[in-house]
């Protein structure tokens, strides 16, 4: 909007009067040549001073009350701009109807709705509908009557300055959170503080970055290996902050102006930054990523051929990392119509519960500049309509690059409300409307149980109603310790496993649970592969007296089978367990066919039956108090056990 505005001028008097303009005095002419060779150089002040000298002489030399205008909406000078261009309309009301539509932006961009709207309506009533403004100006009136509508409405609202740790007296901006609460990045506007004068040649973005500890953030750092003697800004870390992706510009590696960069953090150091490469870049702009809990999809903007306006919201998933470290992409897709618009739409932030979008738009009614939205997910294309996030967290300036905590109860952003020295980092309470689902982490050290040295291996968190619903990590990254977003709401399995050892199996059961629970803080035991081992499967499910295999079961199945083909040689018996219901003699039985049927499972897919026993133990061997019902769960299960390797 501002850009386009910044051209009004000229459209409006070479449309008006062709080549000619409203006055003939000599000197006056050349002195408004002059200020226009200095407006178009960027001399914003000189033009100012030469325009004056031009209203000296004539004081109804239209066109320089428009070249004002333009000049004020450069610098943001919006008052100066409404006051050029009033003055203007003074001149001749009835021959320039354009200028309503100008003054109505103005007063759009200043929050002064009501004084939009009857500049909006002189201007329709002053031309017919084939106008070329008539369309805009429609549309932004109803962006007007939705703009005090949301003043009436105001939502709760009161901001937090994040401290001097976090911010300086440079401007902060673009927060990112880790799943934990524990670790932000922002970007910092390095010597910014410095005269504006002196901004355009010294001032740098770079990364820092802070630690919560002690109830305090700590006092911030710069991500010195990653950070370089160019701009690097709007960042996304993974849900377990090992992996970085980025926005740079105009490098040697680039493969349009802007693009999206990565780095994976290994034992506290950061890799050297790469390309993110093909298909998420390309010769168009691409910036502002924005990482799924999962780690599974990339949102990223661009203006890359396909959108449907400007700066379009696009994903893309990713499929994994080569042997050579860099991201395997799949087909980018755009976001479609239901967030994307003829303007553009910007800053997106994909909350930790995978369904929640918060975007910045320019085109959505909102309170004018870009305000910030929410959406959820209906399905893999379709979201819902997006929400105003409400004022006054929105105002009539722009407002981006909103995210939101793993609670959902807490979202960050930048201001230069009053009291910030210039851009800072603020926190506030999300109203309710606008909260995503709650979600809590798992955080755990996988380690040799006989040594207790970490150990390197896969761990996934696998949703029971829909397997393709995988959240995938790692503990080779640091110490053996990982880090996993957990949305509540659903039931999950949970899977730990390196080549050489048995794999572990939990289950964690939040399908009840709707509001935000601690974290689940592990330290998980691998057994290396040896006669004796056994593993209970967590996720082996039958109704309660049957001994037909539940469909969920089937993920948990399946590791067990490619556990065993790939361990070949291996022979292991199954054991069927019941807790104290019922007759001993009824329990046997259950057990014995809840065995048998695991065990006819995997034969169908493709173990052989020469490798596998089954057997039911009944109640007899208990692992917990029959007294409780968690004592029962933990006694109902189905385990196998190594009898020959």
């Amino acid at each position: 909007m501002k850009k386009y505005l910044a051209l009004l001028f000229m459209l409006i008097y070479s449309l008006a009067y062709g080549q000619s303009f409203s006055s003939g005095e000599k000197k006056a002419l050349k002195l408004f040549e002059q200020a226009t060779f200095a407006y178009e150089s960027k001399l914003f002040g000189k033009s100012l001073r030469i325009l004056d000298e031009v209203l000296a002489i004539d004081s109804s030399f239209l066109e320089v009350y428009l070249m004002k205008s333009d000049i004020y909406q450069e610098m943001d000078s919006i008052p100066l701009q409404i006051k050029s261009i009033e003055a203007a309309l003074k001149l001749n009301p009835i021959k320039n109807p354009k200028l309503y539509y100008v003054l109505g932006n103005a007063f759009y961009r200043s929050g002064s709705y009501q004084k939009a709207s009857d500049a909006y309506e002189n201007y329709l009533a002053r031309v017919n509908e084939t106008a070329t403004f008539v369309a805009r100006a429609r549309q932004t009136l109803e962006k007007c009557s939705g703009a005090v509508n949301l003043l009436k409405h105001p939502v709760p609202f009161e901001s937090i300055n994040l401290g001097e740790n976090i911010n300086s007296e440079d401007d902060e901006y673009w927060p990112s959170i880790t799943v934990d609460g524990k670790t932000i990045i922002f970007t910092r506007l390095v010597g910014s503080n410095r005269p504006l004068s002196q901004r355009n040649s010294l001032a740098q973005e770079d990364f820092y970055f802070s630690r919560f500890e002690n109830n305090i953030w700590q006092p911030s750092e710069p991500l010195s290996s990653i950070n370089t003697v160019y701009n690097e800004g709007a960042q996304t870390i993974s849900t377990d902050g090992k992996l970085l992706f980025f926005t740079a510009c105009t490098r040697n590696d680039g493969k349009g102006s802007c693009d999206i960069y990565f780095s994976r953090n290994r034992e506290g150091e950061w890799s050297v930054p790469q390309n993110a490469g093909e298909p998420v870049n390309s010769p168009s702009w691409e910036s502002q990523p924005s990482i799924s809990a999962n780690g599974e999809t990339l949102y990223f903007v661009s203006n890359r051929k396909g959108g449907k306006g400007g700066m379009d919201i696009w994903k893309c998933n990713l499929k994994g990392f080569s042997e050579w470290g860099t991201p395997i992409w799949g087909y980018p897709v755009n976001l479609g119509d239901s967030v994307n618009t003829p303007g553009n739409e910007m800053s997106p932030f994909i909350h930790s519960d995978g369904k929640t979008l918060y975007f910045a738009s320019d085109h959505w009614p909102g309170m004018g500049g870009f305000d910030i939205f929410y959406c959820r997910q209906k399905n893999d294309s379709v979201w819902t309509q997006p929400q105003n996030i409400g004022y006054p967290i929105n105002s009539y300036k722009d407002e981006q690059g909103l995210v939101v905590d793993a609670s959902g109860k807490n979202a960050y952003y930048s201001s230069d409300r009053p009291g910030s020295k210039g851009m800072d980092i603020y926190s506030f309470k999300l109203h309710k409307n606008a909260r995503p689902s709650p979600v809590s982490y798992i955080k755990g050290k996988v380690i040799d149980e006989e040594t207790g040295a970490p150990v390197c291996a896969k761990v996934e968190l696998i949703d029971l109603e829909n397997p393709k619903s995988v959240i995938k990590g790692e503990s080779c990254w640091e110490k053996g310790e990982f880090l996993m977003c957990l949305p509540l709401g659903k039931e999950y399995a949970f899977n730990v496993s390196r080549e050489g050892y048995l794999f572990y199996s939990d289950n964690f059961q939040l399908k009840e649970r709707k509001e935000i629970i601690d974290p689940y803080i592990l330290v998980i035991k691998m057994k290396k592969i040896k006669i004796g081992g056994s593993v209970v499967l967590r996720n082996v499910f039958f109704n309660t007296g049957s001994f037909e295999l539940l469909p969920e079961s089937k993920i948990e199945l399946q590791k067990l089978t490619d556990f065993l083909k790939l361990n070949g040689t291996l022979i292991i018996e199954i054991g069927g367990h019941t807790d104290n219901i019922g007759s001993a003699e009824y329990n046997q039985g259950l057990s014995e066919s809840r065995a048998k049927e695991v065990y006819k499972y995997l034969v169908s897919n493709g173990i052989d039956e020469t490798r596998m026993k089954f057997n039911g133990y009944g109640l007899s061997m208990p692992v917990s108090s029959n007294d409780t019902f968690e004592g029962r769960a933990l006694n109902r299960r189905t385990e196998f056990r190594i009898i020959k390797k």
